[in-house]
């Protein structure tokens, strides 16, 4: 996900679909939604069950870290910008796909 990420960051012009998936702050928050929860796998079920906030709070700051290190990335690509908003946007994502997990978790546990 994260060299998928990179490698549409690197390009200097990319297609616009239409509808929602156009909006490229819902494509930012949903490229960040995927690797986030893709992060998350890289703990134990067990880690997330634990108490505390370690798993969610290393797992959300590394999807927006991506983000940081993404936009800064697209600074140095023609027809690119860096931007604070598609950053909070990443962000976003990430942060969801943590509440996400943690909800199927809870989830899972209870079945």
């Amino acid at each position: 996900m994260a060299a998928g990420i990179w490698y549409l960051s690197s390009q200097p012009i990319l297609p616009k679909p239409k509808g929602i998936l156009g909006f490229d702050k819902f494509q930012h928050f949903l490229a960040y939604f995927v690797l986030t929860a893709a992060i998350a796998l890289w703990f134990s079920r067990e880690r997330w069950r634990w108490p505390g906030l370690r798993p969610p709070v290393v797992t959300a700051a590394l999807g927006s870290l991506y983000g940081i290190i993404d936009e800064v990335h697209q600074y140095f690509v023609p027809g690119r910008d860096c931007n604070v908003r598609d950053w909070l946007a990443d962000t976003l994502g990430a942060i969801l796909a943590v509440v996400a997990v943690k909800l199927v978790l809870a989830k899972c546990r209870r079945l």
